[in-house]
């Protein structure tokens, strides 16, 4: 959970400005490990995610020029994470099948896949740091980016911000939400899956109103966002596999009878969470926000 960001008696937008250099310090100082694990780069990621969320809360306040700058600053230093992300999920999500299917831990073929994506993943971690030029800009730019935050022109404002903002990344996760069934593309809940975990993130964020239902929301998202995350992850294992198969001629057609079936399951899951996470208007959603804010600065 993230940390308490917003305050009753303070504004609530320089705690966001705070807690977004506070996300994108975190970041690269994780980056700047000597020892640069598969954890640290997990943890990266996610912080820079939060920093994204925190930037989407100020966006009413900084104006699109500079907003855009950030957001898309951010996003790119993401990016180049993407390949050592990947390379571990990869692996872990192969293992994790295997061990809930025993036909897949007796195939030589899926045992010869394994093989291959740990070798990839080990050799993806040898040149990360054999060549460290490309994580150096990346560290350079976000402790850049660090200098720049407390400059941002938030004000001092409170809901009249953060309203809208929270709207906002609400609506987007909403139109996200996939409407083909009962299978969707990969890249419709991608798509879905990224603007959920931004209003994951914001409520977390927003969470010391100490509202429950700003709770319940958070959590509902969190676990929409690890539904869809797990799906995420079979879909780039069944790409994978596609590759390696074409190339080595190996027979993986039990490992994708089960991916599929298990990224059916989990898609159908999400979408009947998602349908409750997001069955309100946004602009009900955000005006039941706004009561507890009200209430909870009220209270202080």
């Amino acid at each position: 959970m993230v940390k308490k960001t917003i305050e009753a008696n303070s504004s609530g937008t320089r705690a966001l400005r705070r807690a977004a250099r506070h996300f994108v310090r975190r970041a690269s100082r994780a980056l700047a490990s000597p020892d640069l694990s598969d954890t640290a780069v997990h943890d990266a990621r996610k912080d820079l995610k939060r920093a994204r969320a925190a930037l989407r809360l100020l966006r009413p306040a900084l104006g699109e020029p500079i907003y855009r700058r950030e957001n898309t600053l951010l996003r790119d230093v993401a990016h180049t994470l993407n390949a050592a992300r990947d390379a571990k999920v990869l692996t872990q999500t192969l293992q994790s099948l295997c061990r809930s299917h025993r036909a897949l831990r007796r195939d030589p073929d899926v045992a010869e896949f394994a093989r291959s994506l740990q070798a990839d993943q080990a050799g993806l971690r040898q040149r990360l740091h054999e060549h460290p030029t490309q994580l150096g800009r990346t560290r350079r730019a976000l402790e850049q980016l660090c200098d720049r935050v407390m400059r941002w022109p938030v004000g001092t404002h409170g809901w009249s911000v953060l309203g809208p903002a929270s709207k906002r990344i609400y609506r987007s996760g909403r139109r996200a939400l996939p409407t083909a069934r009962p299978r969707p593309t990969e890249t419709a809940l991608h798509e879905w899956r990224k603007q959920v975990k931004y209003l994951r993130y914001a409520l977390e964020m927003l969470a010391p109103m100490q509202a429950r239902k700003v709770a319940r929301l958070a959590r509902r998202a969190e676990e929409l966002t690890d539904c869809l995350g797990d799906a995420h992850d079979l879909a780039i294992l069944a790409q994978k596999a596609r590759v390696y198969a074409k190339g080595s001629r190996a027979d993986l057609r039990p490992l994708f009878t089960i991916i599929d079936r298990e990224r059916d399951r989990l898609s159908l899951e999400a979408l009947s969470s998602g349908e409750q996470l997001f069955r309100a208007k946004p602009r009900d959603w955000e005006r039941q926000l706004e009561r507890s804010w009200i209430r909870w600065r009220r209270t202080d």
